[in-house]
């Protein structure tokens, strides 16, 4: 009952348990460069799984590698603690980080809109006529979509890839409905996890977590369609742990098109 109890209130102080990991890791951090001083170069682990997991992120990489620019239009649910709505919405993409969102109203008018060009990120609220302009080479779309996740990260899901976090070690795991794939930092807390099928090819799900072991947001793929040779999501649905979330039926999809750079850039509407 004790130990319950005390599960409770660090689960409902979030700051503090964060705080105590943070002083943890710090407390680790200069053990472990005390007593490794004398050792050089990256440690890797050991397993066998370890090997077989860089395979397998290699090939994460390198699927629909051809495909670096997009567009599409479907119908998109967002929700929070605050509600939820559903409307249409159109999108352009172009790799690394190039991205433009146009979510629309109940009269099939533009409502918001936002887009990134790798320099800076903008937003456009057509119905109360407000502009931002924020320096920011790949931005995060919470304002728009209440989900800390990044354009890039977008990016790689409207293109049927998995966005691969910055890691120290990588592992598989067994689960019952196939395999995890775990991304990890150099003091084990785990960055990624990718959960696949029992034949390590189709992603089921994706949750990406902070430096604190905290989730951020997950990614789940309803199912897959072919879409002149790439594998794209049928159904994405992205949600976090706060109540927050956006599911996108892709309605149509052109892969592989021309987009010039100007579409990725918003100016103020005209007074």
């Amino acid at each position: 009952m004790i130990k319950s109890l005390i599960h409770s209130v660090l689960y409902k102080n979030r700051s503090f348990l964060k705080n105590l990991v943070c002083w943890s890791f710090l407390l680790h951090t200069l053990f472990f460069m005390s007593a490794c001083s004398i050792l050089t170069g990256r440690v890797f682990e050991s397993s066998s799984d370890s090997i077989e997991a860089q395979s397998l992120i290699s090939a994460l990489k390198n699927k629909n590698d051809s495909l670096k620019s997009f567009k599409g239009i479907g119908k998109i649910k967002l929700w929070n603690k605050n509600g939820s709505m559903s409307t249409r919405m159109a999108w352009l993409g172009a790799e690394p980080v190039n991205l433009r969102i146009a979510i629309f109203g109940a009269l099939g008018q533009p409502a918001e809109s936002m887009a990134s060009d790798g320099k800076w990120f903008y937003f456009l609220s057509h119905a109360h006529q407000q502009f931002k302009k924020i320096r920011s080479a790949d931005p995060n779309l919470k304002r728009m979509i209440s989900i800390s996740v990044k354009s890039s990260d977008i990016i790689a899901l409207l293109g049927g890839r998995v966005p691969i976090q910055a890691h120290h070690s990588a592992s598989i795991i067994k689960d019952r409905a196939g395999y995890v794939l775990l991304l990890k930092t150099r003091l084990g807390t785990v960055r990624e996890k990718v959960f696949m099928d029992e034949s390590k090819t189709d992603v089921r799900k994706i949750e990406i977590f902070d430096t604190f072991g905290f989730l951020v947001w997950r990614a789940e793929f309803d199912r897959m369609q072919n879409i002149k040779g790439y594998q794209i999501p049928f159904l994405l649905r992205v949600s976090n742990d706060d109540g927050a979330g956006f599911q996108l039926h892709i309605n149509r999809y052109w892969p592989a098109v021309a987009i010039s750079p100007l579409k990725f850039v918003l100016n103020p509407i005209a007074q």
